[in-house]
């Protein structure tokens, strides 16, 4: 298994446990599904939960009208998938996005839970400045 391979199987499970706790983001109930990233050729995809559209994550147009969620989770997607290809600590480097975002409406308890599990998976190292 690759290095990159590995960081998406990290990357979904981050994404599980997004999808379990606060307001359930990347989980659809009517049908169980939790979106995913995807390997494809040795590019990154990623999976919306609701639509089951496929979807490059390499910018904002790619993901387009396809994408489920809000502009908050379309930057952590992005900023996720910046981490599988690169392996480099990324968080919301432009400000957006990342896992210390306020603005996803998480409780405080699940936020700090999934923060934990993200630098336990190795997605995050510290807090950003």
């Amino acid at each position: 298994m690759t290095e990159k391979e590995k960081r998406i199987e990290k990357a979904n499970k981050l994404i599980c446990k997004i999808a379990s706790c606060g307001r359930n983001f990347f989980y659809y109930d009517e049908d169980e599904t939790t979106a995913k990233f995807l390997l494809k050729s040795n590019r990154v995809y990623y999976m919306d939960e609701y639509t089951k559209s496929v979807m490059l994550t390499y910018n904002y147009r790619q993901l387009g009208r396809k994408f489920n969620q809000g502009g908050t989770m379309k930057a952590l997607v992005l900023d996720i998938s910046e981490w599988i290809r690169t392996g480099k600590y990324t968080n919301g480097k432009n400000g957006y996005g990342g896992l210390f975002c306020p603005h996803w409406g998480y409780p405080e308890k699940d936020m700090k839970d999934i923060q934990d599990y993200a630098r336990e998976l190795g997605y995050l190292k510290e807090k950003s400045q």
